[in-house]
């Protein structure tokens, strides 16, 4: 069973089960009765031995914690580009995988179009919108007001 650090903090907000869970944490009788027993056992603060559960903290954290990112996933934080990256090979496959997400193929947009599409990401749209050209998974037109999206960088 993983418990939450929700029902741990929920066990622990109960002065008088925190009152039994310090005197277990300094090896002294817990005095609880079969009730708060039995909630300090089921948040796994204490074992059914009434022994405090030593592993019950990295367990829960260990729960919690969240898995790092891989691949272009991590240079975006909470669905928007973070930046660019500074490597060659990861910065080709962030724009790729954005221009995939965001043109159509062989469509051409409207400058205002893209804009709005890229401002979806970043608040620097010049700078993405630029980075998209020239790294050729956008074609401009020479007047610069139509773009259409090629295969490939």
């Amino acid at each position: 069973m993983t418990v939450s650090w929700q029902k741990v903090f929920s066990t622990l907000a109960s002065e008088r089960l925190r009152e039994a869970y310090a005197r277990a944490v300094l090896g002294e009788d817990v005095e609880a009765g079969s009730r708060e027993f039995s909630k300090l056992v089921e948040s796994e603060l204490l074992l059914s031995d009434g022994s405090v559960n030593d592993a019950m903290f990295k367990d829960v954290l260990g729960a919690a914690a969240h898995a790092r990112p891989q691949g272009v996933d991590r240079f975006f934080r909470e669905g928007r580009l973070d930046g660019l990256p500074a490597g060659q090979a990861d910065r080709l496959a962030v724009l790729e995988h954005l221009a995939d997400r965001l043109f159509p193929a062989g469509q051409e947009l409207d400058e205002p179009v893209v804009n709005l599409l890229v401002a979806t990401l970043t608040r620097d749209i010049p700078t993405l919108r630029r980075a998209f050209v020239d790294s050729g998974f956008l074609l401009r037109n020479p007047d610069g007001t139509r773009y259409r999206r090629v295969s490939g960088g």
